[in-house]
């Protein structure tokens, strides 16, 4: 069920917490236009962390990301999507997705406003479904071979969460602030970050809920549309809506392929 609807968002081009843009960020100023360009990876981890003298538990788990820009005369359609799923031992695949759909106006400028809407699924922490729309201006603070952004805006949150004794509907506003930044280190390898700090009020509980999150991302190119790369995610969930870990994070290595 859950795969169906995370391919219902894809294929009507509708939306993690972080989220990288893997496409090169010079479609932001860039003289060209009308054209597409993406980006298709895919990454793998597995160990055996939680093996015991009696018995062998494999972790394995691998991650798939598509994403896509159109580049307009004076805008930007960004499309950011992503499948993982999980399996330790023997126990079930778990999987979770998101899909991102963000317009960049004024693409070029230094300030640039941006809407978007975003949907999400991770049976891992029992969210059925979590979708959330909203805008806010870019900072372009750099645009050239290393690239510097900043954003702050606001978004509603609407999520569904199966908890210990009943299902969970949370509704709130959110501020939402980032800050990302492509660097090249040498001519074929490149650092890729961003982190998230998203923060608002429930009534319910007389206090704020917060979110920090983050990605990182090692890249060397083998050659113009193939790299090697190294993903990291962290999440950190001040006040879980039910009872979950609040800090989470994740490793994955493997290959990416970019086309225009």
């Amino acid at each position: 069920m859950r795969i169906l609807v995370f391919i219902i968002f894809l294929t009507s081009t509708f939306y993690s917490y972080s989220q990288i843009l893997k496409v090169d960020k010079g479609f932001l100023a860039t003289d060209s236009a009308n054209y597409f360009t993406g980006v298709i990876d895919a990454t793998f981890a597995i160990n055996n962390r939680s093996s015991t003298v009696d018995q062998q538990n494999i972790y394995v788990g691998v991650n798939n990301n598509v994403d896509l820009v159109y580049v307009a005369e004076r805008s930007a359609t960004v499309l950011i999507s992503g499948l993982n799923y999980f399996k330790i031992g023997e126990g079930p695949l778990i999987y979770n997705g998101s899909a991102h759909l963000r317009q960049v106006l004024r693409r070029s400028a230094p300030l640039t406003p941006e809407f978007f809407v975003q949907g999400q699924f991770d049976e891992s922490r029992n969210m059925e479904l979590r979708i959330l729309y909203g805008g806010g201006l870019r900072w372009n603070i750099l645009q050239r071979s290393n690239s510097l952004f900043a954003g702050v805006g606001i978004f509603r949150e609407n999520e569904r969460w199966n908890g210990p004794e009943q299902e969970i509907n949370k509704e709130l506003w959110k501020l939402n602030s980032y800050l990302s930044a492509d660097i090249k280190l040498t001519e074929s390898i490149n650092v890729n970050a961003i982190v998230y700090f998203q923060s608002g009020r429930d009534a319910a509980i007389d206090a704020f809920r917060n979110r920090l999150s983050g990605q990182l991302e090692f890249k060397n190119a083998l050659t113009e549309k193939f790299k090697l790369k190294m993903t990291s995610n962290f999440l950190l969930d001040d006040k879980p809506i039910i009872l979950l870990n609040e800090f989470i994070y994740e490793v994955y290595f493997g290959v990416e392929y970019s086309f225009n």
